[in-house]
């Protein structure tokens, strides 16, 4: 089987290039499986569930999310309704939501995870190796495969949550800092790992905003509002090659569009 994973989704703009794009990219290269992050798509505010439905008809199976997701109260009633979108896990139970859910993918049932790093995160949360081993514990033998979104600042973070998961969760990738890492590998017991995937939105900016905001806002400390950066909208993402035999991936490929 072949899983998209794209990048944080920073501006309604990048929800349109999705729109236009991801059913192409998918036929192109035959993929079984799609994970979006979305937490950016009202741009910087969560996700609508306006924006999130034109996702899913876009093209994707499942929308991961991150700290932001919860600022949009308005979606509250959608993220307890729709079990293709996810704020992360260690949110807690009295969080509107879900931060796990089980689809299909080619008759096996995918297990979908999302959580968030504690390093340097605002909200910081209960760890989330606890709720995920929970996890894990309470749905054994209820899914065939694994994939987990790690929305975290660390790079180390990341990686250990990977290695604690190997061989437990098929795939775990890494968003929140916008921007692709090199590091995508296979993990020794076959887990397909990358500490960051990238983002989907205007290219000629830093993070996907305003340089020209973004620099004043580092320099004076103020709370100066954002502005989406100029240029061509991209994607970035991971195609994950999973072998159904055997649960290990045999390739990562970083690519976009």
């Amino acid at each position: 089987m072949k899983i998209l994973v794209i990048g944080d989704v920073t501006s309604p703009s990048g929800i349109e290039h999705l729109k236009r794009n991801l059913w192409k990219f998918r036929e192109a290269n035959k993929i079984d499986f799609c994970v979006v992050n979305g937490e950016n798509a009202s741009f910087v505010t969560g996700i609508s569930a306006e924006l999130a439905e034109v996702l899913l008809r876009a093209g994707a199976d499942c929308i991961t999310g991150g700290n932001h997701t919860l600022r949009n109260r308005r979606a509250y009633t959608y993220l307890d309704d729709t079990a293709e979108i996810l704020r992360p896990i260690n949110f807690g139970e009295d969080a509107p939501g879900r931060g796990y859910t089980i689809l299909d993918c080619c008759g096996y049932r995918m297990l979908v995870i999302n959580a968030l790093g504690r390093v340097n995160m605002n909200p910081t949360l209960d760890s989330p190796f606890t709720h995920i081993d929970r996890l894990l514990r309470d749905e054994a033998g209820n899914y065939d495969f694994a994939i987990l979104d790690i929305h975290a600042e660390a790079t180390g973070e990341k990686l250990a949550v990977g290695y604690a998961y190997d061989g437990k969760i098929n795939i775990v990738f890494g968003t929140h800092t916008h921007v692709q890492t090199a590091d995508g590998k296979i993990l020794p017991c076959g887990t397909g790992y990358i500490s960051d995937v990238g983002m989907c939105g205007e290219s000629e900016g830093i993070l996907g905003m305003d340089p020209e905001i973004v620099v004043l806002r580092m320099r004076s400390n103020l709370p100066h509002s954002f502005k989406a950066a100029a240029g061509k909208c991209h994607a970035d993402g991971v195609i994950f090659t999973l072998d159904n035999s055997t649960g290990r991936v045999t390739e990562v490929e970083p690519i976009g569009f």
